[in-house]
């Protein structure tokens, strides 16, 4: 693979091999990356990661398991612009795009504050509404989106319904009676919303009402207390099942409003003027003739990552964000890299993952790719090892757990973040060996590839949100790079997810976190 020694057939028997013994090589884990003091950039890293990964989500318009949606946020050179590059594991972009864009000049128009802040959120609130409107019935299990996942399924207003309104379900220590009651009235609204919404005969003939009636729906589920369904749900006598899916999927639908709230707050910050002129780009990496037939999938966190490996001279985004947790494979191979971050893990193997070695780089970066491959295979060869000597039990994770937002406008999360990463005394370790593997020093032996800033901008003169499919050529810069992460320090959001971690194994599969704007943030550093 670009030249070296290891060949993809090897890899690919290698990533066979620890399939077999092992499908889950890691637990989950969130990668925090410590903010770096880049005055070039307007954003600051923790806002980045966050618009990023609230585009992620909305860019997941269908529950189709294949089809898992990559996003990041690459800034201009003049500070005043942004590109949202988007790419996929599989399908077709267009409609995704052609939505996004449409997302992009209401942030545009957000930027130039001309309208009051509830307008614009109002506005953006409905387009994501339109983009989403599958992927919400989806969640909602609607007969009107009946899909493989929600066949035979009960509705999810309904379950919740009925499970607060379970006899079980009552006053004690840490849930007043008007709090259940304020949570009762609560999921009478829902449920009165979700009738109204199931008793329509024909979406497509009753389009207007149909968003107007889901967009109302996301709403009181964004107000909905979740603490309060936390604290009526472990007291009562419902299934663990449902103890745990609930309060999840009603966060989940909360983040459509929170992502819309939030990237509104990012457009109209009037410290950060990136989103003057926002621009959206599909990447998809094409697969040679040879391999058309094949399993092999390139994902998409990787196609973005390799967009950058392509295109040297573009400024580097810092975070690539999907809509799902990044796999085992491409979490180790993003660590190997050193150029980018990943938000989280599930820690789950896929046998079809591929790198794609094909695609033309730039011979420069040939020598460096080649020795990430070779310490990705000894890796790999090592867990295999490890795997064939021991007998391994475990449950499968979430694949699709929420991240905590940013607080807009504060800076006060990066600050505190800075401070965090400054003052810490514990000694940060690569997140993919445990102590003593023997992996442990290919992980660090060698210098990590850094983000690369070109010389000049690319952008130069693109002023109008645009869609172009970024496969031109490669322009080639030596460029002075300096080693900007040795390692990657573990976290958990505290809420749902920290309370059903154990340090003795894996967060339960149920875990999220319901993001709210006001609501601080709480990172435990876990060694």
């Amino acid at each position: 693979m670009w030249g070296g020694a290891i060949t993809r057939l090897q890899l690919q028997q290698t990533i066979s091999r620890l399939r077999k013994l092992d499908e889950l090589p890691e637990g989950p884990r969130e990668n925090l990356a410590v903010p770096e003091g880049d005055q070039t950039r307007r954003l600051s890293i923790s806002r980045e990661k966050e618009i990023a990964s609230n585009l992620a989500f909305l860019s997941a318009t269908t529950d189709e398991s294949l089809k898992v949606m990559a996003v990041c946020v690459e800034e201009h050179y003049n500070s005043e612009g942004i590109t949202i590059r988007i790419a996929s594991n599989t399908g077709d972009l267009s409609a995704v795009i052609q939505e996004f864009m449409t997302l992009a000049k209401i942030l545009e128009q957000a930027a130039r504050r001309e309208n009051s802040k509830a307008e614009d959120i109002e506005t953006l609130f409905r387009q994501v509404v339109v983009l989403d409107l599958y992927r919400i019935l989806s969640r909602l299990r609607s007969r009107h989106r009946k899909t493989w996942k929600t066949a035979g399924r009960p509705a999810l207003i309904t379950q919740l319904h009925e499970a607060i309104n379970d006899k079980s379900v009552k006053a004690r220590s840490g849930l007043t009676k008007s709090s259940l009651e304020a949570g009762r009235d609560r999921a009478r609204a829902l449920h009165a919303l979700f009738t109204k919404l199931e008793s329509m005969s024909d979406l497509h003939a009753e389009t207007g009402e149909a968003h107007e009636v889901v967009g109302e729906i996301i709403k009181q589920a964004h107000e909905f207390p979740l603490v309060t369904l936390g604290a009526a749900l472990q007291s009562s006598m419902l299934e663990p099942t449902s103890k745990q899916y609930l309060p999840e999927a009603i966060g989940k639908l909360a983040r459509y409003y929170s992502a819309t709230f939030e990237l509104v707050c990012a457009a109209r910050d009037r410290t950060c003027r990136v989103f003057q002129n926002v621009q959206v780009e599909p990447f998809q990496i094409q697969m040679p003739a040879s391999l058309q037939k094949s399993p092999w999938k390139v994902h998409a966190e990787i196609q973005l990552l390799f967009f950058y490996e392509f295109h040297p001279r573009y400024q580097r985004p810092r975070f690539i964000c999907s809509s799902k947790s990044a796999c085992y494979l491409c979490n180790l191979f993003f660590f190997l890299h050193g150029g980018f971050h990943v938000p989280r893990t599930h820690g789950r193997l896929y046998d079809k993952w591929t790198l794609p070695d094909w695609l033309d780089v730039p011979v420069e970066r040939h020598g460096e790719l080649s020795r990430i491959a070779t310490r990705l295979k000894a890796t790999l060869d090592d867990k295999v090892r490890r795997a064939s000597k021991s007998q391994k039990q475990y449950h499968f994770p979430n694949e699709s757990v929420l991240l905590p937002l940013a607080h807009w406008p504060s800076s006060s999360l990066s600050r505190n973040l800075s401070a965090q990463a400054s003052t810490s005394t514990v000694q940060r370790r690569p997140p993919f060996v445990q102590e003593g593997d023997l992996s442990a020093s290919l992980c660090t032996e060698m210098p990590l590839t850094p983000p690369r800033t070109p010389l000049e901008p690319p952008h130069a003169g693109n002023s109008d949100t645009e869609t172009r499919v970024a496969l031109g050529e490669a322009a080639l810069t030596d460029v002075q790079m300096t080693p900007t992460r040795e390692g990657a320090t573990d976290i958990f959001t505290a809420g749902s997810a920290a309370k059903d971690s154990k340090i003795t194994g894996y967060p339960s599969e149920k875990t999220s976190q319901m993001a709210l704007p006001n609501r601080p943030t709480l990172f435990v550093v876990w060694h």
